[in-house]
């Protein structure tokens, strides 16, 4: 198997840019903090796109920097590099496209608390709004607010598959993850970044024996939603969703606040976590390209 060569967009453009001739797979990743994140502490952390292997050599040309790290959706639709090397002035022609996108903007719209705010505009509800307790954490959800989320989702990536198709890379197959199940816990990235999580299920008084679950939830909310949109093949033509959540990966304890089990802080994985997921995503992608 042979891993995945990452390139920033700087080389591309660089007086000597890389050779991407070499590869059969060349692909053009743009996302959240599951592709950047080991930017930033390289000695203990790494991303998702570090672990892939695969039986062809491929290479990735990622966006994604440090600075989106908690990036939503519509910013990336924005990113300027990103957009001239898909579609603009410095296109190249990709294989397909590597997409981590939706974690961190659950992570953005579940923190939207406070009496005031609507129904439809959070993803949570308040305890004078929660269901009965026979509904497990399913009472916990603002079902509104979840309709505006995906709205939002989907718009965003209808608004990215169609820079796809404004340029060279037109039709070419995008391919999307899930993420894994987190534990709520204190534990943070450091430099006042993060928890994630557990501020926001405190925020809206979430009892503690329900935390596990809600998360768990949450995320599976999540991959339903992207599994969703790429099987709506009419709306989001060749976009491929690959369910990281149904991989096994060791949880880390609650309580805990540093490296526990197979993650390094709240929301991010450890070297080896991430190893579990991008090992059979990308023979997932290889199958695609290969038409398998």
């Amino acid at each position: 198997m042979k891993p995945l060569t990452v390139y920033t967009p700087d080389q591309l453009s660089s007086s000597e840019p890389p050779d991407l001739s070499f590869a059969a797979y060349r692909f053009l990743a743009e996302g959240d903090s599951w592709f950047t994140l080991s930017t930033l502490n390289p000695a203990r952390n790494s991303n998702l796109l570090f672990e892939m292997k695969f039986e062809q050599f491929a290479c990735a040309v990622n966006c994604a920097t440090p600075g989106d790290t908690l990036a939503h959706m519509a910013d990336m639709n924005r990113d300027p590099v990103f957009v001239q090397v898909l579609c603009g002035r410095r296109a190249y022609t990709w294989d397909g496209l590597l997409l981590s996108c939706g974690g961190n903007d659950l992570i953005d719209a579940l923190q939207v608390a406070g009496p005031g705010v609507p129904r439809e505009q959070r993803l949570l509800l308040h305890a004078d709004e929660w269901g009965p307790a026979g509904d497990g954490p399913q009472r916990y959800l603002s079902r509104e607010g979840w309709r505006t989320f995906g709205n939002y989702l989907q718009a965003n990536l209808a608004h990215l598959l169609g820079l796809r198709d404004a340029g060279p890379s037109a039709g070419c197959p995008a391919f999307v993850h899930g993420y894994a199940c987190p534990t709520p816990r204190d534990a943070g990235a450091g430099l006042g970044s993060g928890p994630w999580l557990l501020p926001a299920l405190q925020s809206y008084g979430i009892p503690g024996l329900d935390w596990i679950a809600l998360a768990a939830l949450l995320i599976h909310q999540l991959g339903s939603l992207l599994a969703a949109t790429a099987a709506d093949s009419a709306h989001f033509p060749n976009l491929h969703f690959f369910d990281t959540a149904a991989i096994a990966i060791d949880a880390a304890a609650l309580g805990s606040s540093g490296v526990s089990g197979d993650w390094v802080n709240e929301i991010h994985l450890t070297r080896s976590g991430y190893g579990k997921l991008a090992v059979p995503w990308a023979a997932a992608i290889e199958k695609t390209m290969r038409g398998g």
